[in-house]
């Protein structure tokens, strides 16, 4: 093999090898797009906003009492243990849009502390909202319902619990359990797509 020839090949060889460290593509949003509104009721266009940054998804509503606290505290958590934040930005999705308005969510995000530079909590109409989560695979129903002494209707969600990560050109690539997985694991898999 002449100089030329190895030039060429090597690097190529390097492209191929770093291609194969990258875990497949589960789902590709890059040509879906979901007009939302952010805690600030700026409207985002959904994932295209977020395109060039590795995106971390969490799905949660406010009202839950348990898995939704564990999975935005665990995202938050991912945050502290990076070393640094550059090209990545968290993203809450709410599957409650009925309540979830978006100063509901703001006050949500100052209740754990969150950085708006770094997160942004996502809610819109309900047809729009249900159409994002099942591109996502996400699922939520309502589980209990009951109406309180002064008639306001009180209700609870089953739902899916996850935190996805998205690369930069909007396609899922990978998926953990949202508030039971270690923030260390989360961060490598950000790391692997950065």
């Amino acid at each position: 093999m002449n100089f030329h020839t190895s030039s060429i090949l090597y690097p190529l060889l390097i492209l191929f090898l770093a291609s194969c460290n990258q875990p497949e593509v589960i789902k590709d949003l890059s040509d879906q797009s979901f007009q939302v509104l952010d805690q600030d009721s700026t409207s985002v266009t959904f994932p295209d906003d977020f395109e060039g940054e590795v995106t971390v998804l969490g799905f949660i509503y406010t009202n839950c009492p348990d898995v939704c606290p564990a999975i935005t505290a665990n995202m938050n958590n991912v945050k502290n243990q990076l070393e640094s934040t550059e090209n990545v930005h968290f993203v809450g999705i709410s599957f409650d849009p009925r309540r979830d308005t978006p100063s509901v969510l703001k006050n949500y995000m100052q209740q754990f502390k969150l950085d708006e530079e770094e997160f942004t909590f996502l809610t819109g109409d309900t047809t729009t909202v249900d159409s994002l989560l099942s591109s996502l695979d996400i699922t939520a129903d309502v589980s209990y319902t009951k109406t309180s002494d002064e008639g306001k209707e009180l209700y609870f969600m089953k739902h899916t619990n996850r935190i996805s990560l998205m690369d930069r050109q909007g396609r899922l690539r990978l998926e953990y359990s949202g508030s039971f997985s270690k923030p260390e694991h989360i961060v490598e898999g950000i790391n692997q797509l950065r």
